[in-house]
C-alpha cells in the first residue's frame, strides 16, 4: 500500500469531467458535479484507474481541490473503497456510470484517511 500525501498538481475542467494529474503522470478524469458537491461542503471519496501505469487510486474532493490519497493495484484499492463505511451514490447517463461515497463531514474525511495512515 502507498500512501500519497503531497497534493498533486491542480485539477482542471475538461467539459462535464475534471482531469486530475496522477503521480505516475497519467490523467484521469471525474464527473464535474463531485466539484459541484465539494463547494457545498459535501466531500467525497472515487476510485479510479490509469489507463497508463495500471494503477488504481483512491481520491477524495474538498472544496477547490481533489487529491490523491491512495494508490495500489485495482483489486487493493476496490478492497480499500468497498470497505468504506459511507454512503454509495452513482452519477449516470445513458453511457457511463460513476460510484463515488460521501463522506459525513470533512473531519470523518480526514479522520478515516489518517486511520488508514496508521495501518
Amino acid at each position: 500500500m502507498k500512501i500519497i500525501t503531497k497534493d498533486v498538481t491542480q485539477s482542471t475542467l475538461a467539459k462535464e469531467f475534471v482531469a486530475l494529474p496522477t503521480p505516475c503522470n497519467d490523467v484521469v478524469y471525474y464527473p464535474a458535479k463531485l466539484a459541484d458537491l465539494a463547494t457545498e461542503e459535501r466531500y467525497t471519496v472515487f476510485q479510479t484507474l490509469s489507463q497508463k501505469s495500471g494503477l488504481a487510486y483512491l481520491a477524495v474532493t474538498q472544496p477547490g481541490t481533489a487529491k490523491i490519497v491512495l494508490a495500489g493495484s485495482k483489486d487493493f484499492i476496490n478492497e480499500v473503497y468497498q470497505a468504506i463505511p459511507w454512503s454509495h451514490y452513482e452519477i449516470a447517463d445513458e453511457d457511463n456510470k460513476f460510484d463515488y461515497k460521501e463522506s459525513l463531514s470533512l473531519q470523518a474525511l480526514e479522520d478515516y484517511f489518517t486511520y488508514l495512515k496508521e495501518q
